[in-house]
């Protein structure tokens, strides 16, 4: 290598110490082929010094290529190295992709990073990774969060998944922890003679659903005022008509002067509440009433930046303020990253609040899915009771498909200004 930084002429490699010996492998491909009459799909023994013998390094090297199998024989000291066991996951990549084999993948994701940074490369790593990503996200789904961690672990910075590690490892401790640490303890039960699964803490209250499992939603909610208690009136009228196989948490405070603090407290107690029922949450719905709406929108960001969860929907209940206070407000860069993610905001109002509202315009201006939902039962409060108690959430965790309760209830999607 050195000397062919020097020099025109071509250089031949006639071995290079214990590493390589590519003419040496020239002889044996044309012993091999005068034999078999095939260099590929062979089983090939090799026997001796595997970790000096340069002849097997080579032969190895240019053999792995062409679907061939490979029996080693040493002695532990005198194993292959471990560049060449990478070179060898990484030429079994085709197949651990058929076959879905999470420990080959992870090993021939290794062997191609290990192999530098030339673009066949990297698109191998680019497919082995989004294989690997959803096969952690099917394990976490199963709660197999050990399995999952494994691979997000390996994965590095890929799709959020060094965030998603640690939400892994930490669900994996709160699973494990005793009663007394516990958030959905007896000890916590909420109204117990009255309610069924549901639970309060200092922050927040919990409605648990009688199962829970790989197809259960999740939900947060967000109370009005300026980060006053939460009246309980929400939280019953949900109860009159609850989502089922969801999640819920509603925040007892909805954190107006630090929404991402607040944000990060949702998720964690989220996160909690749901390892200690066995599930992992990897899309959430959001809704916030009243200025409750704000912490509610700023958390599609934040929740996506803190823990890679990504909010599948807003439901924004009479946004308070009239959406006139500036510093509530998603600014630009929080409604491009919004668009990004994906989120769906529904904004249940009075009519004549739309596009007129600067904060609104910039949202659907910006590429965001927005859509007013005209409310025939206008108050304040009660549009607020109205999306709790009439199925308004169940709907937002499903598939929306149908417009919700036409009755009481116009969807208008809101169309960018043209030019």
């Amino acid at each position: 290598k050195a000397a062919a930084l020097y020099t025109k002429c071509p250089i031949i490699n006639a071995g290079d110490g214990g590493h390589m010996h590519p003419t040496q492998t020239l002889t044996d491909l044309v012993t091999i082929f005068g034999e078999k009459q095939t260099l590929s799909g062979l089983t090939i023994g090799i026997c001796g010094d595997l970790k000096n013998g340069r002849t097997v390094h080579s032969l190895v090297k240019t053999l792995c290529h062409s679907g061939n199998k490979f029996i080693f024989i040493s002695t532990p000291e005198l194993g292959l190295p471990s560049y060449i066991l990478r070179l060898l996951a990484a030429c079994g990549w085709q197949e651990a992709l058929v076959n879905e084999d999470t420990e080959a993948l992870i090993e021939a994701h290794r062997g191609f990073q290990s192999l530098g940074q030339n673009s066949a490369c990297q698109d191998i790593i680019k497919q082995i990774s989004e294989r690997l990503f959803t096969q952690a996200e099917e394990l976490a789904a199963a709660f197999k969060l050990e399995e999952a961690c494994t691979i997000w672990e390996e994965l590095g910075s890929y799709e959020g998944s060094a965030l998603l590690l640690r939400r892994g490892q930490r669900a994996l401790d709160w699973a494990s922890a005793p009663e007394e640490q516990r958030l959905l303890k007896s000890a916590n039960r909420y109204l117990s003679k009255s309610l069924e699964n549901v639970y309060v803490c200092e922050e927040a209250y919990f409605v648990i659903p009688e199962e829970c499992g790989s197809e259960t939603r999740f939900f947060i909610y967000y109370p009005g005022g300026r980060d006053e208690e939460m009246s309980v009136d929400y939280l019953l009228y949900y109860m009159m008509n609850p989502s089922p196989n969801t999640l819920a948490v509603f925040m007892r405070k909805n954190g107006l002067d630090h929404m991402r603090d607040k944000s990060c407290q949702a998720i964690d107690l989220l996160d909690q509440a749901a390892a200690e029922c066995g599930v992992f949450a990897r899309e959430i719905v959001v809704a916030g009433s009243s200025l409750g709406a704000y912490p509610a929108m700023h958390s599609v960001v934040y929740a996506y930046e803190e823990y890679g969860i990504r909010t599948d929907c807003v439901l924004s209940l009479d946004a308070g303020s009239d959406w006139l206070e500036a510093e509530l407000l998603l600014d630009e860069s929080e409604c491009r990253k919004a668009e990004k993610i994906g989120t769906e905001f529904y904004l249940f109002e009075s009519p004549w609040v739309g596009m007129n509202r600067e904060g609104i315009r910039l949202m659907v201006n910006t590429g965001n899915k927005v859509t007013m939902v005209g409310c025939t039962f206008d108050d304040h409060v009660r549009i607020s009771l109205d999306a709790m108690g009439m199925g308004v959430v169940d709907w937002a965790v499903g598939d929306r498909a149908q417009p919700c309760n036409p009755e009481i209830y116009s969807f208008t999607r809101l169309k960018p200004d043209v030019g």
